[in-house]
């Protein structure tokens, strides 16, 4: 507005013959030069009229007196605007004649300006009018206000008109403890200082409220010409700050206070804040601890788990429970409960808030507690396994007992049968003086036999017996395995050509040493060998396999006989069990393959069987070697 003003100026200058037109407005006492032009737009002649001291802020008296002073104008006319309050007033300079009145338009122009001017600051009081902010303006001196805006009736209860008639109406309001507050700021403001104060005031129900009042001082030529500012009801930002300060306090003494470890962390993890208490629950103080990263305080092996934790933090604005194990200052494990969560400004991740609780103790409980919940648990374990063993024994002493039984009715029918044939034949022999001396010696050979087949049952259970009674006191030394199994294979291979079946064997030459008593280990791959071909009908076929491992000596004895019952397997090296074969009634105590069992147990050895009714059985014999 003020390049259209000046253009206008220039215009209106040309059109009357004027070398010289300024504009000046007034209100009240007071008026200011809003702007003025040259006919010929000379700027050395403005710079000329600057350098006489001639601004933009001259009053009128002195701009027309220096104009025609220094500038040699001789003659001037004046031409006013009123849009009320303001009056403008049109200055024409020249040497020559002045128009009594103007009317161009130019003139027209500059009023249509002007006027959209003053619309302008009339929107502009509007505007203070309505909002809740005090705008003034006072002298320095003595502080009589110039203009206050009517928004201080509302905070004052107060007019502004009264209060620009009384100074001192203001200050009523004030309550004494603020006194020496104002007081220093109006001292401030006159000096020249740019002052901000906050004090009370009572309202109309008397209660206080907290006002902020801001000054700023206006200078021209460095001297204060006027204070302008603010007055502002700040009760309710006050009224927070002191809940924000309560709030604070509380926290204060939460982390004074709380046994835990409170902490804030920046964005990189380092230590913001730590309570005194938490720190000390490491050993170390506050001061110790800030500006070092969380990490440096965790167990190494634990700092994966606690860096995973935190990346889950820092995705989620939810609150993150993990358990991390940090070490004190002594080399202390402890462990946290830490529940945390990150903090944002702006949506951006300014740092983590946390509190950890010290569970060690709860942990260490939990562990007793699992230790005797396993405890409980192998006791009552090995509870049942007494129980189970007990009945176990019951059912052994069962088992004996009819095994003793059964054994007692096989020894008593075994012994019966060689005793009658024995007793029979001998009495046939007495009974007849006259029998032939062929059937005699028949007899005779009968007898023998079956005496002989009575001392072996009965040399069979005395062996067991002593098996039985010392199992360790066995005649060990060190042999080859290999000739006393081709004896074997050798004796019973008149047995099997006699029945009629066909014995195998696979024996290597190289020598095979075992620790062990020969005697005992001959008989018990004797029994399981002859077993094979006996239970092996006409035709049939025996096979004997020995293979020399690193270790051990593997002797496989496989036939194609009857076979044995599955449900049966699990008494074969039982004593005093016999096996009821399918279609064979084989006269014996049951003594044999127990005691062959007892024998291979006694030199450290295994001994496995396989079988299928009607296919044939395998059993496989382990030894270790002497090395």
């Amino acid at each position: 507005m003020k390049i259209a003003l000046t253009y206008l100026l220039k215009a209106i200058c040309r059109e009357f013959d004027a070398e010289l037109a300024v504009l000046i407005r007034s209100e009240g006492e007071s008026s200011e030069t809003v702007a003025f032009a040259y006919a010929d737009g000379s700027d050395k002649k403005q710079e000329s009229i600057l350098q006489l001291g001639l601004s933009l802020q001259s009053k009128r008296e002195e701009l027309i007196a220096e104009l025609q002073k220094k500038g040699g104008y001789k003659k001037y006319g004046t031409f006013e605007i009123e849009l009320a309050p303001i009056r403008y007033e049109l200055l024409l300079f020249s040497n020559s004649e002045i128009p009594e009145k103007l009317e161009s338009e130019s003139w027209e122009s500059i009023r249509d300006l002007l006027e959209t001017k003053e619309n302008h600051s009339g929107e502009f009081r509007e505007a203070l009018e309505n909002v809740d902010v005090v705008v003034y303006s006072m002298k320095p001196k003595g502080f009589q206000i110039n203009f206050i805006s009517k928004a201080v009736e509302k905070l004052f209860g107060f007019s502004a008109n009264e209060i620009s008639k009384n100074k001192f109406t203001l200050l009523k309001k004030v309550q004494r403890e603020s006194y020496s507050k104002v007081r220093k700021f109006l001292q401030e403001v006159s000096n020249g200082m740019q002052a901000v104060v906050e004090y009370t005031i009572a309202d109309s129900a008397g209660k206080p409220r907290y006002i902020r009042h801001s000054g700023i001082p206006i200078k021209r030529n460095g001297k204060v010409i006027s204070v302008v500012g603010a007055i502002v009801d700040v009760t309710e930002e006050v009224t927070l700050r002191e809940r924000l300060q309560h709030s604070e306090e509380k926290f204060r003494l939460l982390m004074e206070t709380a046994e835990d470890l409170i902490f804030t962390l920046d964005r990189q993890g380092n230590f913001l804040i730590v309570n005194k208490n938490g720190a000390l629950m490491l050993g170390y103080t506050e001061s110790e601890m800030i500006g070092k990263h969380f990490l440096e305080f965790v167990k190494e092996d634990n700092k994966a788990d606690v860096a995973l934790a935190f990346q889950k933090i820092l995705a989620s604005e939810d609150v993150v429970r993990f358990e991390a194990i940090l070490v004190d200052i002594a080399g202390n494990e402890i462990v946290l409960e830490i529940q945390a969560r990150s903090v944002r400004k702006n949506g951006e991740i300014d740092g983590v808030m946390a509190i950890g609780r010290d569970i060690t103790e709860r942990i260490l409980q939990e562990r007793e507690l699992k230790d005797l919940n396993a405890r409980l648990i192998e006791a009552n374990r090995i509870i049942s396994i007494e129980r189970d063993r007990a009945q176990e024994k019951v059912t052994v002493l069962e088992e004996l007992n009819r095994l003793k039984n059964e054994f007692i009715s096989n020894v008593s029918h075994e012994l019966r049968t060689p005793l009658a044939s024995i007793v029979g034949f001998a009495e046939a022999i007495t009974s007849d003086p006259e029998m032939p001396r062929e059937m005699i010696d028949e007899f005779n050979n009968i007898i023998y036999t079956e005496g002989k087949r009575l001392a072996k049952l009965i040399n069979d259970i005395l062996d067991f017996s002593k098996l039985d009674a010392e199992g360790e006191k066995l005649e060990k030394k060190d042999f080859d395995f290999v000739p006393l199994l081709k004896e074997l294979v050798e004796i019973y291979t008149k047995q099997a050509v006699e029945k009629g079946v066909e014995l195998n064997a696979e024996i290597p030459e190289t020598e095979i040493i075992i620790h062990g008593d020969r005697e005992r280990l001959s008989n018990a791959i004797g029994h399981i060998i002859s077993n094979a071909v006996k239970f092996t009908d006409k035709g049939g076929r025996v096979t004997v396999l020995v293979n020399n491992f690193l270790k051990d000596a593997e002797v496989i004895v496989s036939d194609t006989g009857i076979g044995i019952p599955k449900e049966e397997l699990p008494k074969l090296f039982q004593k005093f069990s016999k096996i009821n074969r399918p279609g064979s009634q084989v006269p014996g105590a049951g003594l044999g393959l127990a005691m062959a069992k007892k024998i291979i147990d006694l030199h450290n050895g295994l001994i496995n069987v396989k079988s299928e009714v009607n296919k044939g059985t395998t059993f496989v014999i382990r030894l270790p070697k002497k090395i």
